[in-house]
């Protein structure tokens, strides 16, 4: 048997097989010998078929089996000879098998890369310095009186204003003629929200409870019904109720019922703490992506479509469950499977490039996990999840992978240590008007 090997990249070969006309035929014979031994065949004894039915109602099967037997025999150990370390499954090209002829294939395969990380010192990158901003505590707290106010009906004859929520029954018209999902009754709208069509809810301001009235609207262009898009429509509402929210004072009783604490001002300080740890920690990521994007730059590395291909899609899940607890989707964000993979594909790339660089160069520095290091983490995720440390040990000893997936996510992390300690860092002021999307 022939080997020869190409290098179409630095992450991918071309592995030529020849195999020996002896060897296939032997290799025929004994995929037919095979069949010959299962297949029913009518008129004959099992076992007793003759070669010429066998070749002319067996040969697809008896190809499929030699080639998957050549190419299983070949292929693997030629990997481990030539010490090959593939990525993934190898794209199979070959020739037509006949018998009496050698038999020629190519396995096209990604490879890890083999890197040497170089320059590595002095990255020049800056930080976000961290400015305590009492704004956001305010905001974050009108949020929470929002999340805590209540609707009570009003029934003093006022009329309807925006921010109320009115309970109407309506009926829509096109052309006169009802249409589906054009009708409800006791339905609760928030006037001012924008969940209607343009122009609906500000013609329920001003009226009042029993009141009836006929509205006139223009569905939008690019309505998702199409039937409906553009057209001009009537709607025949009742205002049978209206509600107003009402909203808790800041005070101490606001503050005991969100919590453990006595005072609202314990309820501010804790905030603040919580606000500090996050803004921190958000810091110090953004300085961890800088880090890893200034050795990228210094150590321009190439790396295989499929490792690619495997972030890309372990980012599209983490995305999805994402939105799923916020009970939204892809599609609610106007995006599908496959533009969400031509959007953050760069991002997937940036990711696996640097995990690779992150490896090497743990491996250069000789960085190890020690068991106290994992006791460290154990606790900390204890202390995260509000769980006992016997628990997460046991999670992450359960499975090998779990522990060895933790101890690389270590070694990455005393890595970019390494680069933090080594890099010429200057603190900045935090830009505004930021608005990052979240891959």
């Amino acid at each position: 048997m022939q080997i020869t090997v190409e290098d179409l990249s630095m992450v991918k070969k071309k592995i030529n097989f020849e195999i020996p006309a002896e060897r296939v035929d032997s290799e025929i014979g004994r995929a037919y010998e095979k069949i010959r031994k299962a297949a029913a065949v009518p008129g004959f004894r099992k076992g007793k078929a003759p070669l010429s039915y066998l070749e002319k109602h067996f040969s697809a099967q008896m190809t499929e089996d030699v080639l998957k037997s050549l190419v299983n025999d070949t292929y693997f150990k030629a990997i481990m000879d030539l010490k090959i370390l593939p990525v993934a499954y190898p794209l199979i090209e070959s020739d037509d098998l006949k018998k009496g002829e050698a038999f020629r294939y190519t396995a096209i395969v990604e490879i890890f890369p083999e890197i040497v990380v170089s320059d590595f010192e002095g990255l020049q990158v800056e930080k976000e310095k961290y400015v305590f901003a009492p704004e956001v505590i305010d905001q974050r707290l009108a949020e929470m009186q929002q999340r805590a106010a209540q609707l009570k009906h009003v029934d003093d004859g006022r009329l309807a204003a925006l921010g109320d929520f009115t309970i109407i029954n309506f009926a829509g018209f096109v052309d006169g003629e009802a249409f589906d999902g054009g009708t409800a009754e006791d339905f609760q709208l928030e006037l001012g929200s924008g969940r209607f069509i343009p122009g609906f809810e500000d013609q329920l301001v001003g009226m009042k409870v029993e009141e009836e009235k006929e509205i006139a609207v223009t569905f939008p262009a690019d309505y998702n019904a199409p039937h409906l898009a553009g057209k001009p429509a009537t709607f025949k509402v009742k205002l049978t109720g209206l509600k107003v929210k009402e909203v808790p004072a800041l005070d101490d009783d606001f503050a005991a019922q969100m919590g453990d604490f006595a005072t609202l001002d314990e309820l501010k300080a804790k905030m603040a703490e919580v606000y500090e740890s996050q803004e921190k920690a958000r810091i110090e990521g953004e300085l961890r992506e800088k880090l890893v994007a200034a050795l990228i730059e210094r150590n321009p590395v190439e790396v295989p479509d499929t490792l690619i291909d495997r972030q890309l899609e372990m980012m599209l899940e983490n995305a999805k469950q994402r939105l799923q607890s916020q009970r939204l989707s892809l599609e609610m964000m106007g995006m599908s499977e496959e533009q969400y993979k031509l959007r953050f594909r760069t991002n997937a790339e940036v990711q696996v490039k640097g995990a690779l660089l992150l490896e090497a160069l743990a491996k250069q520095l000789n960085v190890t996990v020690e068991d106290a290091d994992l006791q460290a983490r154990y606790r900390e995720l204890a202390e995260q999840n509000g769980q006992e440390v016997e628990v997460i040990e046991k999670y992450y000893l359960r499975q090998p992978e779990r522990k060895e997936g933790l101890a690389h996510q270590l070694r990455e992390e005393k890595a970019v240590d390494f680069l933090s300690e080594k890099a010429i860092v200057t603190e900045v002021e935090k830009k505004r008007d930021e608005s990052p999307v979240e891959a």
